[in-house]
């Protein structure tokens, strides 16, 4: 799948809730910025392996598809800013994956926390989270289960 065909999916516009295209390394924010802008229901969303997808892409989800429950992000090319937005704009999101993003740091994690409180499960596997960002996501999101590869958490 390449950035033509985020193109032509996103002609499906609300239609389109669900959406996996994991490991397609062919999409960048161009493709995701069209699904962003036409796809606004969307409530799944799988980038894992996008690896040409940044903030850019994260601010125009955040801002239009605030119905996101789901979202896995693991290996984009993200940060705390794109993070920020996010927790901003889609406060009801339940499920997120930054597995392997490695510009993703304890205060991104804290914006996610604080504003998406019902967050029932995180994976920060392979971040550079400490166990203050671990503490953040304790404090707000009770319930959240949180993956990660830092035994010096427990």
């Amino acid at each position: 799948v390449t950035d033509f065909g985020m193109y032509e999916l996103a002609r499906l516009g609300p239609n389109l809730r669900y959406l996996s295209v994991a490991k397609c390394d062919q999409i960048s924010d161009a493709g995701i910025k069209q699904i962003g802008r036409h796809c606004y229901k969307l409530r799944y969303l799988n980038l894992r392996g996008c690896e040409a997808v940044s903030d850019d892409s994260l601010e125009v989800l955040a801002r239009t598809c605030s119905r996101l429950r789901a979202l896995d992000l693991g290996k984009c090319d993200i940060t705390d800013r794109g993070l920020r937005l996010l927790a901003e704009h889609c406060p009801n999101l339940k499920k997120l994956s930054v597995k392997s993003c490695e510009l993703v740091t304890d205060e991104g994690v804290r914006s996610i926390a604080y504003y998406c409180r019902g967050l029932r499960q995180l994976n920060i596997q392979d971040c550079l989270i400490t166990v203050e960002g671990y503490r953040a996501v304790k404090k707000f999101c009770r319930k959240c289960i949180i993956e990660h590869t830092n035994p010096g958490f427990f």
